[in-house]
């Protein structure tokens, strides 16, 4: 009896008419898992000039001064050269107005900035802030419905000229002490801000950590691996409010 020839194998074929099985692009490089991975988030640390002068709060109020609505890369060099020329509150209160107009010329608002700077360093040296003494803030914080806004928290340097969200936001985060979790409380709205908390929130406590919303859940994997990428760009970010260790 003769034998039945073996059926061949059918290869798969693939229908025109349903998509094949997608996977998930999102793939983690050998180099950067686990431990690895953490370490990369540590180096990527946002850099910001407030944390470099967090020891003298006079300096970061002069910084965030310059900083407010201007681009880091043409107020961090202006501030530099303002705090080389007057080092200290009692040399910028007593500096000659014109001059400082000319420093902060390309900044914009020249006149408006350079007597609010001295009007902040006389402020300063009259009624030093102190974190045990909180004042009461003039500020408004975020809103929390569209027709009512909730009132900004007391702070040390609330009394002080010019002391707006985004001064308030940056003396909280920066200025209250190594051991202080006041950081946690701060919701700003600044953009640079917003990215060194969510780089803060991930490292120092594992948490992902949203504007607006707080904790929003444990920093897994993913989450991870998309701060990373956050925080890539941002550091090649020419208009980043970022430090001297990224603009001199």
């Amino acid at each position: 009896m003769p034998q039945t020839p073996p059926r061949k194998r059918r290869s798969d074929i693939v229908s025109p008419y349903f998509s094949p099985k997608k996977t998930s692009d999102r793939k983690t490089p050998p180099s950067l898992s686990g431990d690895r991975l953490h370490e990369r988030l540590i180096q990527l640390k946002p850099c910001l000039i407030q944390e470099s002068v967090a020891d003298d709060p006079w300096k970061l109020l002069v910084a965030v001064t310059l900083l407010n609505k201007t681009a880091g890369k043409l107020a961090i060099p202006v501030f530099w050269s303002i705090v080389k020329a007057w080092p200290t509150a009692w040399a910028l209160s007593q500096a000659p107005e014109p001059e400082i107009v000319t420093l902060i010329r390309p900044l914009g608002t020249q006149n408006i900035r350079a007597k609010r700077l001295i009007d902040l360093s006389r402020a300063y040296l009259q009624d030093p802030p102190s974190l045990r003494d909180q004042r009461p803030s003039r500020a408004v914080g975020p809103p929390v419905s569209p027709r009512k806004r909730e009132k900004y928290p007391p702070t040390p340097i609330s009394h002080l000229p010019g002391a707006g969200v985004y001064a308030l936001d940056s003396y909280r985060i920066f200025c209250s002490g190594p051991a202080s979790q006041e950081w946690k409380d701060v919701n700003p709205s600044d953009k640079v801000l917003i990215r060194y908390l969510k780089w803060k929130w991930a490292v120092m406590e594992n948490k992902q950590w949203k504007p607006g919303s707080g904790v929003i859940g444990t920093a897994d994997f993913p989450y991870i691996e998309d701060l990373i990428s956050e925080l890539e760009r941002y550091s090649t970010d020419k208009d980043s409010n970022a430090g001297k260790c990224i603009l001199c």
